[in-house]
Parts: C-alpha cells; structure tokens; sequence
C-alpha cells in the first residue's frame, strides 16, 4: 500500500432558501434511514414521525433550521467513498449577508 496522503477539500456556500436546505437534507437523512428502520403497516405514519423526530433533534425545525447541521447533513456523505477516508466534517456558519 502507498503512503497515505492528507488533503482538506473546503466549499463556500450562500444559503439562498433556509427552508429549501432543510427540506434536501431531511430528505438526505430519512432516505439513508428508511433501510434501516422496519416499517409497520398498522401505522405507516409513525415511522415519517419518528424519523422527523430524529433529524428535528440534529438539524432543528424547518422554521428555525440549524444552518451548520443542515449543511454537514447535505455535504458529508457519512460512508467514506473508495480509497479515502474522511476524518471530519465541519460547517461554519459566518452570518447574515447585509
């Protein structure tokens, strides 16, 4: 095996759409959750409710979405890709833009 490399990759976005952000990453967080939750056809709300439940406590509500844990939810793809693996993650959040 070769030498492992180090690199730092950096994104700057401008967040246009709080809501529009949210909406993506809860769909990003129920999608890679549904494999492995079990669905109960008794009651096919629950699992859309608890799953909510779950990505309200990380990322905050659609109204008052947490812009840094949105963001990470969005970017990080969680499983590392082939031949790398990802160390960390961040997202800063600088501020409203005048």
């Amino acid at each position: 095996m070769a030498d492992t490399i180090s690199a730092s990759v950096t994104l700057y976005v401008e967040v246009l759409d709080p809501q529009a952000m949210w909406d993506h990453a809860h769909r990003r967080y129920a999608l890679a959750h549904l494999d492995h939750k079990i669905h109960d056809e008794a009651q096919p709300t629950r699992l859309a409710g608890e799953l909510l439940a779950e990505f309200v406590a990380v990322c905050g509500t659609r109204k008052e979405p947490d812009i840094g844990d949105c963001l990470r939810m969005i970017f990080d793809p969680g499983e590392s890709p082939p031949g790398i693996l990802i160390e960390d993650s961040s997202a800063e959040v600088e501020g409203p833009r005048s």
